[in-house]
């Protein structure tokens, strides 16, 4: 594909490869602008399955319009292999970045607070993401927040038993195992709050660099989802306040009411904690005012 021009599109290199296939690099030379093309793999191209899963990201993306989003331009085909025109991003994904250093609590919150905006405006429009993971978030040279990768999203209406996990493969939920959700593991109906247990391991892992669920096999990690508390990130990261732990604990409850029963409140919550680590004289009077029981 490098080199060659694909509708209006001149490729210029390849940005990356996932679950379901290649990301280049392109130049649209009508509009002069840089931008990403995402073209389903050749193992996948025939499959109406990929297909009909691109084909939902892009109309997913296209009723999502936020900055904490990765913007869709356009739908097309290139013989007969269809891909989707996105906003060409510079920085790096979320995963490289924690492992390239080590982060302090306000890092850990602005990105956890643009993740979560971006799940509050996906979640009013009645779509659940499914498969939020560092992978799947890119932090912007100027420090902006993109949630990526709607290829596993769902649209949840209300008469809908708060929606389906979506396998194709019986008995198995697609997905990352170390970022699922009890409910999604056990294929149980899914609202907007298995979302925000995958936004707590996220939090974990970015406080600590380390996985709260992650076991030595997949039934391992699976078993520690479902059955086991993580190790306080305070106890590996004691730079972090109790605050965040108290944060990720609650995100990451093992019941689905234990949790924040929305986008909106974690966002809250996530307000509440940086007020808090800036020591701001609005959160000093709330707690003067309203002493905790």
């Amino acid at each position: 594909m490098i080199g060659h021009v694909v509708s209006h599109y001149r490729v210029i290199g390849r940005l990356g490869v996932g679950g379901m296939g290649v990301v280049y690099d392109a130049e649209d030379v009508r509009l002069a602008r840089r931008v990403a093309l995402k073209f389903l793999s050749d193992e996948l191209a025939a499959d109406p399955d990929a297909t009909r899963r691109l084909n939902r990201e892009a109309n997913i993306l296209a009723r999502l319009n936020h900055p904490n989003i990765c913007a869709i331009y356009e739908v097309d085909q290139h013989e007969g292999r269809p891909f989707i025109v996105m906003e060409r991003l510079e920085g790096i994904n979320l995963k490289l970045h924690i492992a390239r250093k080590q982060m302090d609590t306000a890092e850990v919150t602005d990105i956890a607070l643009q993740v979560a905006t971006a799940l509050d405006i996906a979640h009013e429009q009645g779509i659940v993401h499914r498969d939020i993971k560092p992978g799947n978030i890119f932090v912007g040279s100027n420090g902006q927040v993109k949630v990526l990768d709607f290829g596993m999203a769902r649209s949840v209406s209300a008469d809908d038993s708060k929606g389906r996990d979506g396998s194709t493969i019986p008995g198995r939920p697609i997905g990352t195992a170390n970022y699922m959700s009890p409910e999604r593991i056990l294929q149980m109906p899914l609202d907007a709050r298995c979302d925000l247990f995958s936004l707590g391991v996220v939090i974990y892992e970015m406080a600590t660099g380390r996985l709260p669920f992650a076991g030595a096999a997949p039934s391992e990690t699976v078993h520690n989802i479902l059955d086991n508390e993580a190790v306080p990130l305070t106890t590996l990261a004691p730079r972090h306040p109790q605050g965040l732990q108290q944060l990720f604990a609650k995100l990451t409850a093992k019941r689905v009411d234990d949790r924040y029963s929305s986008a909106r409140l974690t966002i809250e919550a996530l307000n509440e904690l940086m007020e808090e680590q800036r020591g701001g004289w609005g959160s000093r009077l709330r707690k003067r005012l309203f002493p905790s029981p």
